[in-house]
């Protein structure tokens, strides 16, 4: 049976942190067609001292009153919503990864915190930082947390996504988000295979976006005029 449902990937949004573009994002869930929104992960921002906004309501009276099914993959920021794994509420299903299949390929979607190593996965470790961030960005207004992605956008690796992909290589499509740098890269395998990875990016810096349709997934980025 023919798969015909038009998918909406968004990940790292950060809703009440400083620098989350909330309007930039309404505006984006207004104006596009799609038939299944898909949360991947750090959708709300839990792990500093969230400051919500009318634009913030908007967004979740717009999330909760939408005619569509809404998948939420809990992140490591949203950690807070652990509990409800499996569960949905409020017509929200609530999951640690997704998998479907479309246009006869298998999709699979996660958040991408566990492919962290170190200190970023220390839990208390991770809340203090953030507790630190928060402070800076909204004392003197700084854009820290694009910064620290830049930062460490130089210091990586391209062997780091082909370990992710390794440990995927059952999927033909892998989408995550968590480092919040947009990118899509395309191989063929041993088998000649078409195999995807994509990471949606986030909605601090880049406001990009994932679609799913007619068996073609396309990396995109909002107009932000």
């Amino acid at each position: 049976m023919k798969d015909n449902r038009v998918r909406l990937v968004i990940s790292d949004l950060h809703l009440g942190s400083a620098h989350s573009k909330e309007k930039e994002l309404e505006d984006l869930l207004r104006n596009t067609e799609y038939d299944e929104l898909i949360l991947a992960g750090d959708i709300i921002e839990f792990l500093r001292k969230p400051t919500f906004t009318e634009a913030t309501s908007r967004l979740f009276n717009l999330i909760d009153t939408v005619e569509k099914d809404v998948y939420y993959i809990v992140g490591n920021h949203d950690d807070a919503f652990h509990s409800f794994v499996g569960k949905t509420v409020g017509g929200i299903k609530f999951v640690k990864e997704y998998e479907f299949f479309h246009g006869g390929r298998k999709f699979r979607i996660e958040h991408g915190d566990i492919y962290d190593s170190g200190l970023i996965n220390w839990n208390y470790t991770i809340q203090f930082i953030s507790l630190i961030q928060n402070m800076i960005e909204r004392i003197f207004n700084i854009d820290l947390t694009t910064w620290l992605v830049n930062r460490k956008l130089k210091k990586r690796k391209l062997k780091r996504i082909w370990d992710i992909v390794k440990w995927n290589e059952d999927a033909d499509v892998f989408i995550m988000g968590h480092t919040h740098c947009p990118e899509v890269l395309i191989w063929v395998d041993k088998n000649e295979k078409i195999k995807t990875y994509v990471n949606t990016g986030d909605w601090i810096t880049n406001c990009t976006y994932v679609t799913i349709k007619d068996g073609q997934v396309r990396l995109r980025k909002w107009n932000t005029g």
